[in-house]
């Protein structure tokens, strides 16, 4: 990462990867389901597929945020390119957490073929698309000082900061 285009280039693109790679597997099992008449209600609660499964994405979700947060915490960079990589860092677990909170969801509407897991699957997208990278996030979440969001901003080298 010279620059700041760069930086949020590595991110989007990393961000965009885990977020499609799971969106890719979901298409293809939906309309795998569409060509038999579409995904069902749910008619019986099941221990795995009805309780496990959905608590585990919850469960995905909660560590995503905590330990991005704790990860943060724990890194309390003073230098601009350490905060970076700090939030970089944070960031590919908080993404991989959320991306397995997707691909849980799938896998229930692959093995179960019901509208419930689709509809966890949406809950679990909505809450990983609320985690795009951006100026913002970085500036609020890395606690960036005036200077240092300018620098964000700028297509300065990060070396000649």
């Amino acid at each position: 990462m010279s620059n700041s285009y760069e930086y949020f280039n590595t991110l989007t693109l990393v961000f965009y990867l885990m977020v499609g790679m799971p969106l890719i597997f979901f298409v293809l099992i939906y309309l795998q389901y569409e060509e038999v008449g579409g995904l069902k209600p749910t008619e019986s609660i099941m221990w795995l597929p009805h309780i496990v499964l959905p608590v585990g994405v919850l469960i995905c979700l909660y560590f995503a945020y905590s330990l991005y947060a704790k990860q943060l915490r724990q890194r309390q960079a003073s230098a601009f390119r350490e905060k970076l990589r700090a939030f970089h860092e944070a960031s590919l677990y908080k993404y991989g957490l959320l991306s397995l909170a997707n691909f849980l969801a799938i896998i229930g509407m692959y093995f179960m073929g019901e509208q419930i897991f689709a509809g966890l699957y949406a809950i679990a997208l909505v809450v990983f698309s609320l985690n795009r990278p951006t100026h913002h996030r970085i500036t609020k979440d890395m606690q960036l000082s005036k200077e240092e969001q300018q620098w964000l901003r700028s297509d300065k080298n990060f070396d000649e900061l």
